[in-house]
């Protein structure tokens, strides 16, 4: 049973139906709980597949794998386990990206095409969470070891391609793996840091599904933290071909609203700023269109209030999406005109009293705009209240 059952639970623990997997599951448990220490001459054989299952978008399959695993090893067995099958992780998962198609996965003549595309999916998504769950549970020096594996996947545009997938368990996988890359071992990156990055900020501000949104701005974020030159780059190495550039898709997501998912987006955007290289931020556009594109926000959040207005659980969701919206004006307003002030007092180019005049025509401006969406939505007036008088405060301190 023991030499028979890898390749059988490799065939099964990926089927399209969720019955099969969970019975699999089941079995695989009961098998690996029982057998305990003779489980060892076979685990690499058994690891990829069964750690994979952790990602299962079924909960209880995921959850029943994940519990076997904490079953048979100790906490602080662990890592020690993860690092004794790193190498069959990571061909595993690897192989699975850049080799396996639908039709390698399953197949033709039994196998209908809708539940090969869904199985391959889901292949796919489970294989992008095991490696990055291989980053967040091993050492960085004991990565390092396996860079090479590492880059065939980071720096592959077969494998950033499924940053573009239509399914969102496929790019919450990617999200993952780069923002554990990113988190725990930057260096896996040093030398596809670039091509990475890219392909990340070409798709992730496209992405539609609220639900990948977290995952997406942790990945965006820790990015830009430890490679800020991305974003002065062109999206696209073909010079044949003129696509927008990181910046402009940054503002074209805002102006959407952040993709109707505004609430989870725009606590973000201040830590966002405040990392994003210099040279994007001094650009002499770069304020201006970034304040309008957070107003024409507010300009679709307006429509959408009127919408709201026909049930209880959308007024609601447009009353949150008002308050974060407002929060993350006030504190990327204040951060720019501070920064602004700040440097033109170091600087032996710039006049400070033309940047005072500047900023003090920002904060008219913006401060009108401001106090009129504030007017405009007294059913969010008493939460939005805290952050504008924050914002009064800071420019009182600035006026000084």
């Amino acid at each position: 049973m023991l030499l028979a059952w890898p390749p059988l639970f490799r065939k099964h623990i990926f089927d399209p139906d969720r019955r099969v997997r969970a019975a699999v599951a089941n079995v695989n448990s009961a098998l690996v709980v029982k057998i305990g220490k003779r489980l060892a001459t076979h685990l690499k054989q058994l690891a990829g597949p069964w750690v994979a299952s952790y990602f299962d978008p079924h909960k209880e399959v995921a959850r029943t794998s994940r519990s076997a695993f904490e079953r048979v090893f100790p906490e602080s067995k662990r890592a020690e386990v993860y690092a004794y099958c790193v190498g069959e992780l990571i061909d595993f998962a690897s192989d699975n990206i850049l080799n396996q198609t639908p039709e390698t996965l399953s197949d033709p003549r039994f196998v209908d095409p809708e539940d090969m595309r869904s199985k391959y999916e889901h292949v796919i998504g489970v294989s992008f969470g095991t490696l990055g769950l291989v980053v967040e549970e091993i050492d960085a020096d004991k990565l390092l070891e396996h860079k090479t594996q590492f880059d065939e996947v980071l720096g592959s545009k077969a494998a950033l391609k499924f940053l573009a997938s239509q399914s969102s368990l496929i790019r919450r996988g990617v999200y993952r793996l780069i923002r554990n890359v990113m988190l725990h071992c930057p260096a896996l990156a040093r030398d596809t840091n670039e091509i990475l990055a890219q392909a990340l900020l070409s798709n992730c501000f496209g992405d539609g599904d609220p639900n990948a949104h977290g995952d997406m701005w942790d990945a965006v974020l820790l990015t830009t933290k430890n490679y800020q030159q991305v974003w002065l780059s062109d999206s696209s190495s073909d010079s044949k071909k003129k696509q927008k550039k990181p910046i402009e898709r940054l503002l074209e997501f805002l102006r959407t609203r952040c993709r109707l998912a505004p609430t989870i987006s725009y606590p973000s955007i201040l830590a966002l700023l405040a990392n994003l290289p210099a040279a994007v931020l001094d650009a002499p556009t770069f304020q201006s269109d970034f304040d309008n594109a957070l107003w024409q926000s507010a300009s679709t959040s307006a429509g959408a209030a009127e919408l709201a207005a026909v049930g209880s659980s959308s007024s609601r969701a447009n009353h949150l999406e008002n308050v974060a919206l407002v929060s993350a004006i006030c504190e990327c307003f204040s951060f720019l005109w501070t920064r602004s002030l700040k440097n033109a007092s170091s600087s032996d180019n710039v006049s400070i009293s033309s940047t005072r005049d500047f900023v003090a025509k920002e904060i008219s401006r913006e401060t009108d705009r401001l106090w009129h969406f504030y007017l405009s939505n007294p059913e969010s007036a008493e939460e939005m209240a805290q952050p504008v008088v924050k914002l009064y405060c800071k420019i009182e301190n600035l006026s000084a």
